[in-house]
């Protein structure tokens, strides 16, 4: 079971496999990548215009509890007659015999990632492609070996000084990631995306944005494909710039999310789809060249196809404070109130409530180290035929997370790679606790033909940082 949603503090699903890499998206970027690194050096530079990038990495990882057990036995829901055997058949462990997926194990990982940033016709038209391809075998559970894979696709453009904007597609399969030890079958979840924006800068006070997104998610297991999606959207905001840097933007979104492959049971418990519709407000404030403080206000009004009982107005908030206090430190605070989605037929949605704090102090050229902290507290909207506590509504839970992580450069291009975490989940109707503890150290050599552009690829992402934040919008 598993987030896949919107929060900012998020695992998010999604791998496909390596067998089939020369015929998928992220496959394709992922040749076209290899095939202009490998290009004769004279050729690359004799086009100044293109950033490459070259990374590889490798891992081994630590984990306490893979299947994220609780450490006492919960109390199974009791469903309906009809729903009764569902564990058996998805291989979800019994009370009797779920000792054996309590272990620690052992992960090891080797990871390649590429980009290229080729300028077409003035640096502010350019495209980006980047991509990874990876590998994770389990010492203990075998049956969870498996690869991951990532490609992106981007076009920036600009048309004169007054329109600008950029289209995006990528996809990215990965491990399905477990959340409360109900499920112990392997699947792989793959996830897609695409986009495209637009902006009109009226003055230079004033602009406008139009923008259109696509998203789905996909799993291999038959349990949880009712949780297939497909999300359509679209936004218009205004934008005001000051002279300071500082801006506002007033803006509606609407969405449409549809669960393709739901049956007539599952529609009549989660519904078939719903729809979104956002007003928000976003702020970025500048104080100083060392603070900026951004804030994220916005209203959603949910309307379900089927059970419209259910509609409802929920809240989606984001206060961010950035301070640099001093060329080596910065520090960021979070605060959210934020709904999501959760892999759990007897949830409907989760509303999250959290405070977390992040460091990253670079110690030296070679050195730096980043640390976090994460205070949260959900509130798991049941489904009532599946799902009764005494309170006869909701499930909540209280969840602490620390992480900790560090590099140290020991030549041109070659890291050392500490990232992990340690984290503790409390169900407050039964008392259950979970606890899990990662560790991962890597080695890691980046090859790139200009300085930062690593950086300017974001290639970052595909790691999945254990215990980093998410950069500031």
């Amino acid at each position: 079971m598993r987030k896949t949603s919107k929060m900012n503090f998020r695992r998010r699903d999604p791998a496909f496999s390596i067998a089939h890499f020369s015929t998928g998206p992220g496959g394709w970027v992922m040749l076209g990548l290899l095939s202009v690194l490998a290009l004769p050096t004279s050729a690359v530079y004799a086009a100044d215009t293109v950033e490459l990038v070259l990374q590889l990495e490798t891992s081994l990882t630590s984990d306490s509890n893979p299947f994220r057990f609780y450490e006492q036995t919960a109390k199974p829901t009791q469903p309906d007659q009809g729903d009764q055997g569902q564990g058996e058949q998805s291989g979800q462990p019994g009370v009797a015999d779920d000792k054996k997926f309590r272990n620690r194990d052992s992960i090891t990982g080797t990871d390649v990632r590429a980009g290229a940033i080729i300028t077409i016709l003035s640096d502010r038209t350019r495209l980006i492609l980047t991509g990874s391809l990876g590998n994770r075998h389990y010492k203990n559970y075998k049956e969870l070996d498996h690869h991951l894979t990532a490609g992106d696709a981007t076009l920036q453009w600009a048309a004169g000084q007054i329109i600008n904007g950029q289209i995006t597609a990528g996809k990215e399969d990965r491990l399905f990631q477990y959340i409360n030890g109900s499920l112990t079958d392997k699947d792989i979840s793959h996830q897609k995306r695409a986009s495209a924006n637009v902006n009109f800068k009226l003055t230079d006070e004033w602009s406008l944005n139009a923008s259109l997104d696509r998203a789905g998610l996909n799993y291999d297991l038959p349990l949880n494909q009712l949780y297939n999606f497909d999300e359509r959207g679209r936004q218009l905001s205004g934008r005001y710039y000051s002279p300071t840097g500082s801006s506002v933007e007033i803006g509606t979104r609407l969405s449409e999310t549809n669960f393709p492959d739901r049956n007539e049971q599952d529609i009549a418990d989660l519904d078939k789809a719903y729809k979104e519709s956002e007003v928000f407000l976003d702020a970025e404030w500048r104080y100083s060249s060392k603070s900026v403080t951004s804030a994220h206000l916005g209203v959603i009004k949910r309307k379900y196809d089927v059970l419209t009982e259910r509609d409802t107005n929920l809240s989606n908030i984001l206060l961010r404070g950035t301070y640099h206090y001093s060329p080596k430190l910065r520090l960021d605070l979070q605060l959210w109130d934020r709904p999501f989605t959760i892999v759990d037929r007897t949830v409907v949605y989760v509303l999250s409530k959290a405070l977390r704090f992040d460091a990253q102090w670079k110690y030296s050229d070679k050195s730096q180290m980043n640390f976090s902290t994460l205070f949260q507290n959900s509130d798991n909207v049941l489904v009532p035929r599946l799902a009764t506590l005494a309170d006869g509504t909701s499930r909540k839970e209280k969840l602490i997370r620390v992480g900790l992580g560090g590099a140290y450069e020991f030549e041109r291009g070659f890291r050392m790679v500490l990232d992990s975490f340690y984290e503790k989940v409390q169900r407050e109707s039964d008392g259950v606790n979970l606890k899990q503890a990662v560790i991962k150290l890597g080695l890691e050599y980046t090859y790139e033909n200009l300085p930062g552009s690593n950086s300017r690829m974001g290639l970052k992402r595909y790691q999945h940082s254990l215990s980093a934040s998410d950069s500031l919008r």
